[in-house]
């Protein structure tokens, strides 16, 4: 009889660093295959411009890794791993690649902290989060912008204004309150829309139309601080008004 023979595969563990998976051209398809939303930074050891996102890109990778349930991003090293660079034509760094199920997707976000997390939250889950009260505080505390929405879903102001405004946009977080005791506890009878931000005015009631270009054009100015630090942050907000 001859001897049954078992194959062995040696699975090569990925290295974390400071809670961003490192992915190389051995594991990123495993690695890619576990998570059903995955955020890749292809970079260069060299490149000035990785080097100034790197802490921002770790500080992001351990908020979102407390999430429930949790979620992860990763860097490729494209002068190490050129197979994948050539796979997904990475032509500068760094350059952010989102995939959702296994699907390459244009990563519009931006390069701080915040800007990455509320990107990466937004792609990985609905567009708009159903919360509480100590939700939204929580929410709240999390976020630099928030739009709450406080009422009856069949609404046409969450549903012609709320819900299409949280599907376009990227660096706003986006949550929905049904519970009327909560809504009043932020002015708002029936059903309503207050943008937060964390600076000069906190709360802002949106008294506009039931329409996703009207909260737009609410929003969009509110972004910006009225007197402020030149940023990054700030780039889009400022130049992308008419």
């Amino acid at each position: 009889m001859l001897a049954a023979t078992t194959a062995i595969k040696f699975v090569k563990a990925v290295e974390m660093d400071e809670g961003v998976l490192v992915l190389t051209d051995d594991t990123f398809d495993e690695e890619l295959k576990k998570h059903d939303n995955l955020l890749v930074e292809f970079y260069a050891p060299w490149c000035g411009h990785c080097k100034k996102l790197a802490p921002e890109y770790a500080a992001a990778a351990q908020e979102l890794a407390k999430r429930d349930p949790p979620l992860f991003i990763a860097k490729v090293d494209a002068t190490e791993s050129k197979g994948l660079a050539e796979k997904y034509a990475i032509q500068g760094f760094p350059t952010l690649v989102f995939f959702k199920g296994g699907e390459k997707m244009e990563y519009s976000g931006g390069r701080t902290k915040d800007t990455i997390i509320n990107w990466v939250v937004k792609k990985s889950g609905p567009p708009s989060v159903a919360v509480d009260c100590a939700g939204l505080a929580k929410n709240l505390e999390d976020n630099k912008f928030t739009i709450a929405y406080f009422g009856k879903l069949e609404d046409a102001l969450y549903t012609d204004a709320h819900l299409p405004y949280a599907l376009a946009e990227d660096k706003v977080s986006f949550v929905h309150v049904e519970d009327a005791e909560c809504a009043k506890t932020k002015g708002v009878e029936g059903s309503g829309i207050v943008f937060f931000r964390k600076f000069e005015t906190e709360e802002n009631t949106y008294a506009g139309k039931p329409s996703k270009e009207s909260l737009m054009e609410y929003v969009k100015p509110l972004m910006v601080p009225t007197v402020f630090e030149f940023s990054e942050d700030e780039i889009e907000a400022v130049f992308g008004q008419q």
